[in-house]
């Protein structure tokens, strides 16, 4: 038993997220959570990481108990993720895109929360509503991002006034490579 990933807006209706696979896998053969995995409610957040406790038994559903192990085994342990890390856009080495629905938001400058590992980067740009480039904010004008972090700050060159746009429906357009993109979010000065 390992645990798989469900969301829900209002608590009644839940879809399956990450394609089905497990969040939370069973340990290697022979550890205490080798043949069960069970996510205690309520993840516990700390600064910028997300802890998440769990029970585990080597012991499966039916009682069997795990053949690298010679007596049962049981214990709470902790799993630790990135903020807002449960699922995430993964660009291939040959890159990717993507364009978000219009969006309105409040805030003067985007920060990502991206990793890119050593050879990844992403570029971002912001489109109207129709989904034409917005000068100054264009895919030429941005600034590279590359590293790991959970508030990468965006850059155009010439470092237009993102304030400017606030209110207004726009879209983001990522252009990514190598990396994993978790979350983006609009924050004031």
């Amino acid at each position: 038993m390992d645990v798989r990933l469900l969301l829900s807006r209002d608590g009644k209706r839940f879809q399956r997220v990450g394609e089905r696979k497990p969040f939370l896998r069973m340990g290697p053969p022979g550890s205490f959570d080798s043949a069960r995995v069970w996510a205690l409610p309520h993840p516990v957040r700390m600064g910028d990481e997300i802890w998440i406790y769990y029970n585990g038994s080597n012991r499966d559903h039916d009682y069997q108990l795990d053949s690298e192990s010679s007596s049962h085994r049981t214990g709470i342990s902790r799993a630790v993720m990135r903020l807002d890390g449960f699922v995430s856009v993964d660009a291939p080495y040959g890159g990717g895109r993507f364009t978000t629905p219009p969006i309105r938001f409040t805030g003067s400058r985007l920060e990502l929360n991206l990793d890119t590992g050593g050879g990844g980067q992403a570029l971002v740009e912001v489109l109207d509503e129709s989904g034409q480039a917005i000068p100054g904010f264009t895919r030429e004008k941005a600034l590279p991002l590359n590293g790991n972090s959970v508030r990468l700050p965006v850059h155009w060159r010439g470092d237009p006034n993102l304030e400017k746009l606030a209110g207004q429906p726009v879209r983001l357009r990522f252009h990514l490579q190598d990396c994993k993109l978790y979350a983006f979010q609009f924050k004031e000065d």
